[in-house]
């Protein structure tokens, strides 16, 4: 009961879809509670987490035991239907207590996304809008700008360092700006392909070829549902 006193308590505005970068304890359990709503669920890549509820807790909190050293996205879902994801970076520290609170004040502005009526220009949108932010900071309307503490990282030690610098998070969609390093001796082919997943939407690079020791930037958008593919 006392590390559970003692454990350090951050509190994160969110919206649906948003993804919210948070650092989490891999060495001891954190409990993750919403704000006057109930946590239903929360799916990690199969192996990373385990999770636990208590249905007599008032607070609809659960425990989260992270499996593993690398930062990886989980997804959760509320009793009143709140979506959202957990971009999480392990830190071998004491756990974490981390509140999520419903926040719609940027909801109010239309974003890029929203004032595009096609799809596929929304998304191309959003993608030159955080490509200006990397050489200007234009601030990106309709999404909340979330840097990515470069202490929260582990050292990555793969062949392609994949390292996450930025996050904006929007209502439906969410857009994540990462550095990519050749950390080998040859040169190095990428494609856009190398990036998807099931929640991803788009995918572009500022270059396909790596020389030894060279970076280049990902710019990649993820979130949207079944009504949100054409």
């Amino acid at each position: 009961m006392a590390q559970a006193q003692n454990a350090e308590k951050v509190t994160y505005p969110f919206s649906n879809g948003d993804t919210i970068p948070l650092s989490l304890s891999s060495i001891n359990l954190n409990r993750l509670v919403v704000a006057n709503d109930r946590i239903l669920s929360i799916v990690c890549p199969q192996g990373f987490c385990t999770s636990s509820g208590n249905q007599k807790d008032a607070s609809g909190s659960i425990t989260l035991k992270i499996n593993i050293a690398l930062p990886f996205t989980a997804h959760l879902t509320t009793e009143k239907g709140r979506l959202f994801a957990l971009f999480i970076s392990p830190k071998a520290t004491p756990g974490f207590v981390s509140e999520f609170t419903w926040a719609q004040s940027h909801l109010e502005q239309d974003s890029v996304m929203q004032t595009s009526a096609d799809y596929p220009k929304g998304l191309t949108r959003l993608t030159k809008a955080m490509m200006r932010f990397v050489h200007d900071k234009a601030p990106i309307e309709g999404f909340s700008q979330h840097p990515v503490d470069p202490a929260t990282l582990p050292d990555d030690d793969a062949a392609l360092a994949v390292i996450p610098t930025t996050v904006f998070v929007g209502r439906d969609y969410s857009g994540i700006i990462y550095t990519l390093r050749n950390q080998t001796q040859t040169l190095m082919t990428l494609t856009t392909a190398q990036f998807y997943s099931d929640s991803a939407r788009s995918a572009a690079l500022e270059a396909y070829e790596l020389a030894p020791g060279a970076s280049t930037t990902l710019y990649l958008i993820t979130g949207g549902g079944a009504a949100h593919v054409r």
